[in-house]
C-alpha cells in the first residue's frame, strides 16, 4: 500500500510539472513575455540600490537607481523674506473674511514676485547593457521573487538552458548577478550608459571593471559607479566603453553605487544640507567613492549563493512577519500574468490576485526603504523626468508612501522616515522665520534636496501650512504601535513642540467675535482655485499635534504648564461644519462651496488618518463624514465622464483608506478591484498612476496592505474594530500577525462566513482591557474565549465586549455569527 501511494504521487507531481507550465510555487510574479520598456521591468532593491530588469535575452537592460540621486537644477535656493509683510497681508486677509487665503496668496505674489522652483528630480543612476549575438530562443521567463527579493531570467534556445540572476544584498549594499548556461559557452559584451547635460561623467574600463565619476554640474556632489565582472573560466577583454566574456562556464557580476556630497556656495543656496557651516564640511569628505567600493568588493565572497543567503535571510524575515490567506484556489497555481489578464477580461478581482497584490506591495515597500523612504517613483526611475520630479509629495504622497509599514509588522522600516523628516529641521525652521515670520517648523509642500519653501508661485505651495503637522503624525503614531517612551520623548515631544510654538505665532491676534481662531492662510489639498479660510484640513492637522503634544506630555509627567496653554488653544479652533445636506464641509466657514469631483480628500482625515472620532464618539461627525465619502465617491469615484486627474491613484487609496474606516466594505473591494480590470499594474506589480498604465507611481503600494489589514482589523485608543469592512467577496479567509496601535498583535484573524465562524488569536505587549467591537450587521451568538471573562458592554452600540490581555501571553475568542 505504502509502495502504491509513492508512485501515485511520484506520478501527480510529474504531471503537474509536465502538464502546467503556469503553476507557482513561490511568492512572487513572472512575465513569459520580454519587456521593452522600464515601465514593464520587473525590479528589486534593498532600500539604497534599486534595479530594474527588462529585454530580451539577447539585449538586456538593468536600470541602477539610488535613494539619494535627485538631479541639481541649479536653481537659486533662497526662501522669500516675506515676513516683514506678514503683519499687512494677515490685516488684509483677516478683513476678507472667507477669502482671506486668495487675498493673502495674491499678495504675496505681488511683493516677493515669486515664481515656482522645481525641485530636483530623481533620476537613474546608470543603464548597464548586456549584449550578445540575437538568435532564436523559447521557454522564456522572468520572475521577481517576493521572498528573497531575487529576480531570475530564463530560456532555452539550441545550445542549452540559459539564466541571469540577480539581487541587491541587503546585508552588504551591493547588486549580485550571475550569468549561467552552457558549459563553456558563457559570455556578452558588458555597458555603461550614463549621459545626461547636468552631469559630467569620466569613464575608465579596465581588467575587467568599468566605473565612472559623476559630478553634477550645478553642483552639491555626485556619485561613483563600479561594475566588477568576473567570468569563471574563458576570456575576458576591456576596451575603452566595454568589457566581453567568451567561453566562461558562468559569470559573476558585482555593482555598487554610492554619493558624495558638497557644499554649495552661500550665493546660490541656503539649504542647511549643502551649507559650508554644515559640520559635515568643516572637516575632510570624501568626493570620489571608488576606492572604497574597490575595497567592498575585494571583501565579497566570489560565489552567488553565499553571497544571497543572508540577504534572502534579511529580506525574508521582513516580507514573511505577516501573511493574508483569502482561500484563493489559483493562488499557488495560476501565474501572475495569467490572473492580470482574467481580471482585465473578466472586470472581476479574484482572491488570489488580491493575495498577490497584498504580498507584492509588502515586497516593494521593503525594496524601497533603506536609507529614505520612499518617493513618488519607490526607488525606481528609467527616465530623467519623472513625474512630479519623482519626489517626495508632503500633501498626501509621502504619507502614503510609507502608511502600511507599521500594521505590516515592518517598524524598523520607520526609521529613515524619521531621520529624513529631521535632516529637514534647520530648513523647516528658516521657513518658519523668514517666510512667516514665525517661530517652529513649518515645511514646503514638496521636497527632494530640501523642503525649503521654494515650490510655489501660482500654484498656491505657501499656502499648505498644514503637511509638517501630517507629517508628525507618524511619528506619534509609531509610538502607538511601540509604546516606546524614549521615543516619544527625546523624538516625537520635540518636534511637536517646535510645529505647536508655529501655530501658536501664526495663529495669535486672529480670533473673530467668538474667540475662535482664522486660518488667514490655509489650504485643502489640493484644491488650488478654492482658497478659503479655515481649511477642515488645517484645523484637524493643528488639533492632531495640539492634542498628541498633551496626550505625550501627560504620559511623561512634564510641560504641565504648557498643557494648560495647548488646551486652550484646541478650544480656540474653529469647529467643523456640517452643511445642509449633512455632510462634513471642505472648509469651516461660511460661503463655500463643496467640491466633489477632485481627487484628494484632505477634509477626512479627521475620519481616517487622525482618527478624532468614531460612530460612538461622536455620531454626528461619523455620519458626516460618512455622507462627505458618499458625495466624493458619486461624484468622482464613479465619474465615468470627467473625473478630475483620471482616477489618479492616490485619489483612490484615499477613497479605500476612508472607507475602510467607515465600515464601507463595498467601496474598499471597488478600488483594489479597480486597479486591477483597469490595468494600472505592471508585471512587476509596480502601478500606473491613471488607467491603461498612464505613469507610474508608488502611492498605492505604500498603501494597499494598510488598506486591507484596517479593513480587517483596527485599533485606536484601545478600542479594535473586528472585521470592519470585511469585503463579501471575501467569505473565507485569515491574516497573520499585523500589529494594532496600542501595542497589539493579531497573531491570527480568521473567518468563515458560509459556517458563521470567526475566529481571533492576540497577544499585547502590556496589560490591558481593550474594547472589541464588531459591526453591527453581524448577529453575534455564542463566544469560547481561551482563558478569562469576555464582559458584554451594554448600550446603543451592541456588539461591544471587554476582554483582559496580560503581557505577552496570547488570547483566543471564537464568534459564532447568525
Amino acid at each position: 500500500m505504502m509502495r502504491y501511494l509513492i508512485l501515485m504521487l511520484l506520478a501527480s507531481l510529474f504531471v503537474s510539472c509536465k502538464t502546467n507550465t503556469n503553476i507557482v510555487s513561490f511568492k512572487g510574479t513572472e512575465s513569459n513575455e520580454p519587456a521593452s520598456t522600464w515601465e514593464e521591468a520587473m525590479v528589486t532593491g534593498n532600500g539604497n540600490m534599486g534595479a530594474m530588469m527588462y529585454g530580451n535575452p539577447f539585449n538586456e537592460t538593468i536600470v541602477v537607481n539610488h535613494c539619494e540621486m535627485f538631479l541639481t537644477l541649479g536653481t537659486k535656493e533662497f526662501v522669500k523674506h516675506a515676513a516683514p509683510f506678514m503683519p499687512e497681508i494677515k490685516e488684509k486677509a483677516l478683513e476678507a473674511g472667507v477669502n482671506g487665503p486668495t487675498v493673502a496668496h495674491q499678495m504675496l505674489l505681488e511683493k516677493t514676485g515669486q515664481k515656482i522652483d522645481w525641485t530636483d528630480p530623481f533620476h537613474p543612476a546608470f543603464i548597464f547593457h548586456i549584449n550578445n549575438t540575437e538568435r532564436a530562443y523559447k521557454n522564456y521567463q522572468l520572475i521577481e521573487n517576493f521572498a528573497t527579493g531575487e529576480l531570475k531570467v530564463s530560456w532555452d534556445d539550441n545550445e542549452g538552458h540559459w539564466e541571469r540572476k540577480l539581487f541587491i544584498s541587503r546585508p552588504d549594499d551591493v547588486i549580485v548577478m550571475e550569468i549561467t548556461g552552457p558549459k563553456g559557452k558563457v559570455g556578452g559584451s558588458f555597458s555603461m550608459e550614463l549621459t545626461h547635460e547636468l552631469i559630467q561623467t569620466e569613464m575608465a574600463v579596465a581588467h575587467g571593471e568599468i566605473k565612472t565619476h559623476a559630478t553634477y554640474v550645478h553642483g552639491k556632489g555626485g556619485y561613483d559607479n563600479v561594475v566588477r565582472i568576473i567570468p569563471k573560466g574563458g576570456q575576458i577583454i576591456s576596451d575603452s566603453s566595454s568589457v566581453t566574456v567568451s567561453q566562461a562556464d558562468k559569470i559573476l557580476v558585482v555593482m555598487q553605487v554610492d554619493n558624495w556630497k558638497t557644499p554649495l556656495p552661500e550665493s546660490q543656496s541656503e539649504v542647511w544640507a549643502y551649507s559650508p557651516k554644515n559640520p559635515k564640511f568643516t572637516g575632510d569628505y570624501s568626493t570620489n567613492k571608488q576606492e572604497a567600493i574597490l575595497k567592498k568588493f575585494d571583501a565579497l565572497a566570489s560565489d552567488y549563493q553565499t553571497l544571497l543567503k543572508p540577504h534572502a535571510q534579511a529580506h525574508g524575515d521582513l516580507f514573511h512577519r505577516v501573511k493574508l490567506n483569502l482561500n484563493g484556489s489559483q493562488t499557488e497555481t495560476v501565474s501572475s500574468q495569467t490572473l492580470l489578464q482574467q481580471a482585465a477580461q473578466s472586470g472581476q478581482l479574484t482572491p488570489a490576485l488580491a493575495e498577490k497584490m497584498y504580498d507584492a506591495c509588502r515586497y516593494l515597500i521593503i525594496c524601497s526603504t533603506g536609507k529614505n523612504p520612499p518617493n513618488l517613483q519607490g526607488i525606481w526611475t528609467g527616465t530623467w523626468k519623472p513625474a512630479w520630479s519623482g519626489d517626495y509629495t508632503l500633501d498626501s504622497n509621502l504619507q502614503l508612501e510609507v502608511q502600511s509599514i507599521m500594521s505590516s509588522n515592518m517598524p524598523e522600516l520607520m526609521e529613515n522616515y524619521f531621520t529624513l523628516i529631521e535632516s529637514w529641521l534647520v530648513d523647516s525652521r528658516l521657513n518658519a522665520e523668514k517666510f512667516y515670520g514665525c517661530r517652529g517648523i513649518v515645511s514646503n509642500p514638496r521636497a527632494s534636496n530640501t523642503n525649503l519653501l521654494l515650490h510655489w508661485g501660482r500654484w498656491p505651495g505657501e499656502q499648505s501650512i498644514g503637511t509638517m503637522g501630517w507629517m508628525l503624525h507618524f511619528f506619534y503614531d509609531y509610538f502607538q504601535f511601540t509604546g516606546d517612551s524614549v521615543f516619544l520623548k527625546d523624538r516625537v515631544v520635540p518636534l511637536l513642540k517646535e510645529n505647536a510654538l508655529f501655530y501658536e505665532d501664526f495663529l495669535k491676534d486672529t480670533e473673530d467675535e467668538n474667540g475662535k481662531y482664522q486660518f488667514f492662510i490655509s489650504y485643502s489639498p489640493e484644491q488650488d482655485h478654492y482658497l478659503y479660510a479655515n481649511s477642515t484640513f488645517d484645523i484637524s492637522v493643528t488639533k492632531a499635534v495640539l492634542t498628541y503634544l498633551i496626550k505625550s506630555c501627560k504620559l511623561l509627567n512634564i510641560e504641565k504648564e504648557n498643557i494648560i496653554k495647548w488646551q486652550t488653544m484646541i478650544d480656540k479652533l474653529p469647529d467643523y461644519k456640517i452643511n445642509e445636506k449633512g455632510e462634513l464641509m471642505e472648509w469651516a466657514s461660511e460661503g463655500t462651496q463643496e467640491v466633489y469631483n477632485q481627487r484628494h480628500h484632505s477634509h477626512l482625515l479627521p475620519l481616517y488618518q487622525f482618527c478624532e472620532f468614531d460612530m460612538e464618539s461622536n455620531p454626528q461627525l461619523w455620519e458626516a463624514s460618512a455622507k462627505a465619502l458618499e458625495g466624493k465617491t458619486e461624484n468622482w469615484l464613479h465619474n465615468r465622464e470627467n473625473a478630475d486627474s483620471n482616477h489618479i491613484t492616490h485619489g483612490m487609496m484615499n477613497q479605500a483608506q476612508a472607507a475602510a474606516r467607515l465600515g464601507k466594505s463595498e467601496v474598499v473591494y471597488e478600488v483594489l478591484s479597480r486597479l486591477a480590470t483597469e490595468q494600472y499594474i505592471y508585471p512587476s506589480f509596480m502601478m500606473s498612476y491613471w488607467p491603461n498604465k498612464k505613469g507610474y507611481g508608488f502611492d498605492p503600494i505604500g498603501t494597499i496592505p494598510d488598506v486591507i489589514n484596517n479593513a480587517l482589523a483596527f485599533a485606536w485608543e484601545d478600542i479594535i474594530d473586528i472585521i470592519p469592512a470585511l469585503p463579501k467577496e471575501w467569505s473565507k479567509g485569515a491574516i497573520n500577525n499585523i500589529l494594532l496601535r496600542g501595542q497589539v498583535q493579531i497573531d491570527e484573524l480568521a473567518w468563515n462566513m458560509e459556517i458563521g465562524e470567526l475566529k481571533l488569536k492576540i497577544t499585547s505587549k502590556i496589560d490591558k482591557t481593550p474594547t472589541i467591537r464588531l459591526p453591527e450587521k453581524y448577529e453575534v451568538g455564542n463566544i469560547e474565549c481561551s482563558e478569562g471573562e469576555v464582559k458584554h458592554i451594554q448600550g446603543e452600540y451592541n456588539n461591544k465586549w471587554k476582554i483582559e490581555l496580560f503581557k505577552n501571553k496570547t488570547k483566543e475568542l471564537v464568534f459564532s455569527l447568525k
